[in-house]
């Protein structure tokens, strides 16, 4: 959007799971659940690119590593809007910030990404933020790489077992010492929402991703997940997002089901998630929050509303 305060919101948006929001007790009556409140501010705003404005990416990588937070890659309009002729840019700069220090601000890092993406999946691991999947404006991609930092310097690790097949826009959690992904796209020329459901086990990652049954729902793209907890287990959460093929169909999807690792078993939930595109993370024993999304299809005009900033829980 070409509305800096707005890319601004939505690039927050992206962030937002990254984040242990600060939260202070409220004064409540004993008779209600206990409640907490969380305060935002913006001053992780990116910082200028090549002498100009940065109106933030989306769709990029993004995890700590130890106290340093990573932003790499991600896509936006630089100059006009979609509905205005503007072409999508896409990037494979790293940013990097500590935030144990008050006065640290970003550094636009030498070292880039293998090549320039956005839409793929980011996962927090020890040793670094796992990149899985993702696509430029030609094509999705299977790549599945790790970002490191070692003395101060950007690793990139490759050797980590690619995708099955190219998917950009699926969503990813980990899950114990098992990653989970579901559904997004396998072509930018004939995008087409999938059903697939694979993990990696990190303790057994040579042997490459396995596919799993998938949901008895419809396939989808920009959907959310989380993992939280179910009865006694610890299942995968899986929400939202759209159905889209390759002869223009499109639907929102407020769908969500809940799969359980220990029965190999899928559970459709009763309530409506529309939180398609937004973000979600586990908080406490047994919730989940859900922060912005799109509740409903927008087309893209001028008037363009942004996206949700409704917080769920």
């Amino acid at each position: 959007m070409s509305n800096t305060v707005k890319i601004e919101i939505i690039f927050l948006a992206c962030l937002l799971n990254l984040f242990q929001a600060t939260a202070s007790k409220e004064s409540i009556p004993p008779t209600t659940p206990r409640l907490e409140k969380i305060k935002w501010d913006n001053s992780l705003t990116l910082p200028d690119l090549d002498d100009r404005p940065n109106i933030g990416v989306a769709g990029a990588f993004s995890g700590f590593i130890g106290d340093n937070l990573i932003i790499a890659g991600g896509a936006n309009f630089p100059n006009a809007t979609p509905w205005n002729g503007g072409n999508k840019t896409y990037w494979n700069t790293i940013y990097c910030i500590n935030i144990t220090q008050p006065t640290s601000k970003w550094l636009v890092l030498p070292q880039s990404m293998p090549k320039a993406l956005a839409y793929g999946n980011s996962i927090e691991l020890p040793t670094g933020i796992l990149c899985i999947g993702g696509c430029d404006s030609t094509q999705c991609y299977n790549d599945v790489f790790q970002i490191q930092l070692i003395d101060g310097q950007i690793n990139i690790d490759t050797n980590w077992p690619a995708l099955p097949v190219p998917l950009a826009n699926a969503t990813a959690s980990l899950l114990g010492d098992k990653i989970y992904l579901a559904g997004g796209q396998k072509s930018m020329e004939k995008p087409e929402a999938t059903k697939h459901f694979f993990v990696l086990d990190l303790n057994n990652r040579n042997k490459g991703w396995k596919e799993l049954p998938s949901w008895p729902g419809e396939p989808r793209g920009y959907a959310v997940s989380t993992s939280q907890s179910d009865g006694f287990d610890k299942c995968f959460y899986l929400f939202s997002g759209r159905n889209y093929k390759i002869d223009g169909y499109i639907k929102a999807l407020t769908d969500g089901y809940v799969f359980n690792p220990r029965l190999n078993s899928w559970k459709k939930l009763e309530q409506s998630f529309p939180v398609m595109a937004g973000n979600a993370l586990p908080t406490g024993a047994n919730h989940i929050l859900f922060l912005g999304g799109v509740p409903q299809l927008i087309p893209g005009s001028d008037d363009h509303p942004g996206f949700d900033n409704t917080i769920r829980l």
